[in-house]
Order: C-alpha cells, then sequence, then structure tokens
C-alpha cells in the first residue's frame, strides 16, 4: 500500500506514504518566536525551524486516536477554524486517518456564518486557533445540537468554557469545555496504549470515493453550498499536478493564503506532502515580505493582488534612489517589462534589440539579482489562482527571472483545471488543461469541465447538484473563455454580465484588467445593471496619486479631500478614456466614483480569495451610482 511509485488512492494513503518515506526530512516549519540563530545569537539567523515528517506522523497519529476516543469516526464531520498553522495541518490528517470528513472555515467568518456551516454540515467536533475564534463558538453554540467537542490549538485559561464563562469547578455544566490540542494527543497516545492495533487497522478504511472534505464556497452571491470533494477527486489532481514539473522533496513552500481554500490546500499544503517538500508558514498577511527572505521558498501559490502590491513595490523602489541611479533603476524595469511580454507570448510584444540585449545582461547581475534576493533568492516561480492577473505584472517577473504561471480552477475542480507550465508561459491565458479534466466551451461561450477531479455534489443540496452537474457529467464553471490554441483564456463571469437598461449586456472583466494598467488605477469595479450606461467605481493608488498632486501642487488635508481635486478628477478620467478607446460606445465608462478606501474582505466587497462580490458592491454603493 505504501508502494511510492503508484498514486494514493486516499489522502490518508498519501500521508503515511510520506511519513514511511520522509521520516527524517523536514516537513512543517514556523518561524521562530525568538528569531535568533541556531546558536542563540539575535538576528536573521535559521528563524523558521521545523518538524519532521516522522514528528508529524506520531502527532498525527495521538490526535487521531484521540478523535477516536471522543467517538468520532467514518462519515463523521470535523470542522477547523483556524489560521494556517502546522496544528492546522494536525487536524485535517487526523480527520483523515479516520474517514472523518474536515470542514474547513475561513478565520475571518463572522459568527454567524461559521454557525451557518456548522450547522449545515452537522459538524460533531471543532478544531478553533485561539481564544478570538473561541468566542465565535461561544457566541453561536446553542443553535448548534450536533456540536459535541471543542478542540483549541492555543492554550486557554483551564476554567475557561466555550460558553465564556468562568469557574473552577465542573466546566462542562456550565457549556462545553474546551480540549485542548495537546491534551488531545496525550489522550490519543494513552488510547493507543489500550487498544494498539485499532489505529493500524483503521487509517486504510476510507474508500477513493468517500468524502474527504467539504468546502464551502465563499460565493460571490447567495449563501454558501457545501462543496463535496472525495479522496479521489483531490488525488488525481494532486497527480495531475504532479506531471507538470520535475518536483523535488529538496523543496520550501511558503504557506501564505488561507489552507480553509482548495487552492492551497491542494496545491499548497497536499502537494508538498506528496512529494515529501517542506511547508513554512507565513506569519500573516502582513509579513509575507519578510517571511520570504527568512524562508528562501522554491514555490509559492498566491493571488493577484499579492503579485500587483509586490510589483508597486518593486517600481517604488526606484523612488528613494540617487536621480541618475533612479533613471538606470526604471530603465531596468522596462526592459524587463519588454522581455517579459516577449517571452510570454503577448500579441505583438517586440524582442529586444540587440543593443536592449546587452543592457538586459549587465541589468541581470546589477538589478536583477536583487530584486530576486529580496524573494529570498531561491524562488522557481509564483502560482497565482483567484483572480486574473493583469499581463503587465505578469510580463514584470517573467523579464526579472520570476515566472508567474497563472492558472484556473474551481473549488468544485478539486481545484485546478488548466495553468500555465514553467518555460510555457502565455500572458493572458489561465495556460493549458492538466489531464485530470477535460474542457470544453458551450456554444454561449461557457467554459465545461468533466473528470475525476469534478466534485461529487453538493452537500445536502441535490437539486443545486443537477443544475451544476448536466447529464454527460460536465460541470458547468459559470465562467466565460475561449480555447487559444492549447491554451484557456478567461474573458468573464457568466453571472458578471452587466445587462443596462437598453438591453446591451457588457463584460466588465476585461475592460477593468484594461483599467488596471494605469499606474493610479488599483481596484476598478464596474457596475451597471438596470443603469442606462456603464459605472466605474475606483480606488486609486493613492502612493502613485498623491506623488502626482505634489507635481501639480495640489494640496490636499486628507485622501478625500484629494478625490475631491478637479484635477484628480480630470487625471481618473483621461486615464480611463485612454484605456478604453476601443471599447464599443455602449462599454464605454460614463461616470466615474473614486473611493479613498480599498475593497476588502471584511468590507464585504470580496471574498476571502479576493473577488470581487458584486452584487454586494453594487448595494453598498447604490447612493453613489445616482442615474448614470
Amino acid at each position: 500500500m505504501l508502494d511510492p511509485n503508484k498514486p494514493p488512492l486516499t489522502l490518508g494513503e498519501l500521508a503515511q506514504r510520506s511519513f514511511h518515506h520522509h521520516a527524517g526530512r523536514p516537513c512543517l516549519g514556523t518561524k521562530s518566536k525568538s528569531g535568533k540563530a541556531e546558536d542563540g545569537t539575535p538576528g536573521d539567523g535559521a528563524v523558521y525551524t521545523y518538524a519532521t515528517y516522522a514528528a508529524i506522523a506520531q502527532r498525527v497519529r495521538h490526535a487521531a486516536c484521540g478523535l477516536m476516543s471522543l467517538g468520532l469516526g467514518r462519515g463523521d464531520r470535523a470542522a477547523i477554524l483556524a489560521e494556517n498553522r502546522p496544528e492546522w495541518a494536525i487536524a485535517d490528517l487526523a480527520c483523515q486517518m479516520l474517514g472523518v470528513i474536515s470542514v474547513p472555515l475561513f478565520p475571518t467568518l463572522p459568527p454567524g456564518q461559521v454557525s451557518y456551516i456548522l450547522r449545515d454540515s452537522g459538524a460533531a467536533l471543532v478544531f478553533v486557533s485561539t481564544t478570538k475564534q473561541l468566542q465565535k463558538i461561544a457566541a453561536i453554540i446553542e443553535p448548534l445540537p450536533d456540536l459535541r467537542h471543542v478542540v483549541t490549538m492555543d492554550a486557554l485559561n483551564e476554567t475557561e468554557t466555550v460558553d465564556g464563562t468562568m469557574t473552577d469547578a465542573a466546566p462542562e455544566s456550565r457549556g462545553l469545555a474546551p480540549l485542548h490540542i495537546a491534551q488531545l494527543e496525550s489522550n490519543g497516545e494513552e488510547y493507543a496504549r489500550r487498544h494498539p492495533t485499532e489505529f493500524e487497522a483503521t487509517w486504510p478504511a476510507a474508500a477513493a470515493e468517500d468524502v474527504a472534505t467539504i468546502i464551502y464556497t465563499s460565493g460571490t452571491t447567495g449563501e454558501p453550498k457545501g462543496v463535496m470533494l472525495t479522496h479521489r477527486n483531490i488525488i488525481s489532481n494532486l497527480e495531475a499536478i504532479i506531471e507538470l514539473h520535475d518536483w523535488s522533496s529538496e523543496g520550501v513552500f511558503l504557506s501564505f493564503l488561507p489552507l480553509a481554500h482548495v487552492y492551497e490546500r491542494t496545491a499548497g499544503y497536499y502537494l508538498p506532502l506528496r512529494i515529501g517538500a517542506a511547508i513554512a508558514y507565513c506569519e500573516s498577511l502582513f509579513t509575507v515580505d519578510k517571511n520570504l527572505r527568512e524562508a528562501e521558498p522554491h514555490i509559492m501559490f498566491c493571488v493577484a493582488r499579492l503579485l500587483e502590491t509586490m510589483r508597486d513595490k518593486i517600481q517604488g523602489a526606484g523612488a528613494a534612489l540617487p536621480p541618475g541611479k533612479r533613471e538606470k533603476y526604471a530603465d531596468a524595469l522596462r526592459l524587463a517589462q519588454k522581455a517579459g511580454a516577449h517571452r510570454g507570448g503577448v500579441p505583438g510584444a517586440p524582442s529586444l534589440g540587440l543593443g536592449e540585449q546587452l543592457k538586459y545582461r549587465l541589468y541581470e547581475g546589477a538589478v536583477y539579482s536583487k530584486i530576486r534576493d529580496k524573494f529570498g533568492g531561491r524562488l522557481q516561480f509564483f502560482v497565482a489562482g483567484g483572480a486574473a492577473l493583469p499581463p503587465d505584472v505578469g510580463a514584470l517577473f517573467l523579464g526579472l527571472g520570476i515566472p508567474i504561471l497563472e492558472g484556473y480552477g474551481l473549488t468544485e475542480t478539486s481545484p485546478i483545471i488548466a495553468v500555465n507550465r514553467p518555460g510555457r508561459v502565455r500572458l493572458g491565458t489561465v495556460g493549458e488543461v492538466v489531464s485530470s479534466v477535460e474542457v470544453k466551451i458551450a456554444d454561449d461561450g461557457e467554459i465545461l469541465a468533466r473528470g475525476a477531479s469534478v466534485m461529487k455534489g453538493y452537500w445536502n443540496k441535490p437539486q443545486e447538484t443537477k443544475t451544476a452537474i448536466d447529464a454527460e457529467g460536465w460541470f458547468h464553471t459559470g465562467d466565460i473563455g475561449a480555447l487559444r490554441g492549447a491554451h484557456l483564456a478567461i474573458t468573464d463571469r457568466k453571472k458578471d454580465l452587466l445587462v443596462l437598461s437598453n438591453g446591451k449586456k457588457v463584460a466588465p472583466a476585461p475592460i477593468e484588467m484594461k483599467l488596471m494598467q494605469s499606474p493610479y488605477i488599483a481596484q476598478p469595479v464596474l457596475l451597471g445593471d438596470s443603469h442606462k450606461a456603464v459605472v466605474a467605481l475606483v480606488v486609486p493608488r493613492l502612493d502613485a496619486l498623491r506623488e502626482w498632486a505634489k507635481t501639480q501642487n495640489i494640496e490636499a488635508d486628507s485622501d478625500e479631500e484629494l478625490l475631491r481635486a478637479p484635477a484628480v478628477t480630470a487625471l481618473m478620467r483621461s486615464e480611463i478614456d485612454r484605456l478604453s478607446d476601443d471599447l464599443a460606445d455602449f462599454e464605454k465608462i460614463r461616470k466615474i466614483v473614486l473611493l479613498p478606501q480599498a475593497f476588502t474582505v471584511e468590507g464585504g466587497e470580496l471574498t476571502p480569495t479576493l473577488k470581487v462580490k458584486r452584487k454586494a458592491v453594487a448595494e453598498k454603493y447604490a447612493a453613489l451610482l445616482g442615474e448614470a
């Protein structure tokens, strides 16, 4: 069963094989709190420390036995409400060993949405990371009759109970008494001593067609749906990913995106586990730059928004240089952009001339290698999913020697449908279709997918499942696209089409991508349903706008005041007109609304994977739209 030459059948088998074959290798890594080197001296020494595969195997075994001691078994549901950390993986793998269905939740979800998912899934147990997450459970515990156990990852006050009360005696009588994960593992170790053969008899029991996890879609519209993914779904997608690159067990993956999302879970967690590589966890969303330098990863899975921010920092670094060096730095980035566009197959992008090639080689040592060092120095490539990647961002990174492999998929497809290959990047596309699925384009342009990695269905929603997967097994993605040779391109969301009051239909995504080419536009969102014309809500790149304002002698006491300046309004109008000149008349933007605050997950405008909730944005800013 542990034959490394054959694909595993289940996630439990996948983990056991790696535990066996890579026992002494680093597995899960976190940054040491002291920030000291191994010899104890302060500084940038070995700040990331790793537990070995053997050590994680023991913790998973004990945690699984701890779950058995609580009565959990095959088919039960256990939720995980936590940020990325080793305990997340231990909780999930313990579930997979028993055939328990794990139900991940984004840690940013408010209590009401947590309650819905726990209730809908019928979770018997929930793992929580911190006191903050425990408080969410405390606020919603009453209407959750199926929830019997709470396991915490951080240590809590010994007398604290789930309902928030404090007592020194019989905490169970005041609510569910949280069990710390260390105690769960200790209980499991004792359980294993009393039942020495049970774990070995249990972990292989799950079948390939069993549901391994229920992942609730963040949803740009409507209530979340629980996507049932089987072991076979996920394993088939993993094996397809493995075919794409010569992956090495010596590699380090930097984990940044929430593990509650299938993209990070499959590609940034199960993939390195499958090949015996190491996973380093980012400390937070705000420490990515620092953690890249410290962990020195080879691979990182991320979203376009993070890469746009990195692009802005790279470009902004030139402002601190003396004038002469500043000009050379800008020229180096211009050449990198041009070289990347040509290599990435952007239509009409010219190659570098002979003189430019010589300068490019000089800039390689003087500029490009130093930029790569800021990403740890070993980064082979980023893989970008979620929202679309602006081609100019991809071109710059490609020219700098850090390719971005843009891909595409959905929770329902485990998730990867297509991805650009190393050495075969085509900017403006999401790459070639992977072997675990087949794709066709419907008559109305919708992308349909079929294959081993397509979900079993939606939990407790048979009618929605029938709507999503037709009689021939084709899953209807809701995305509009086209095949450009072997490469798939996404052109819009089917549900995102704006229907103007005159009946004209406008696809907003391609226009928004165009607008993001402006150095002054960070987040454009087009609206227009039932309006006479298209409206653009625009979050500017405020740093760039402030610098421009200085050159124009525009003074403002706040960003809000700056955005009201007539010259700024005129600048934004000229930028939008410049970038939308080739649009049909009915597609052109007639009204612009500038917003000083970025669209965020917390504000309700973005999903946890940073996709725009267009309907929510329209409702939130309805008063600003007027009679467009």
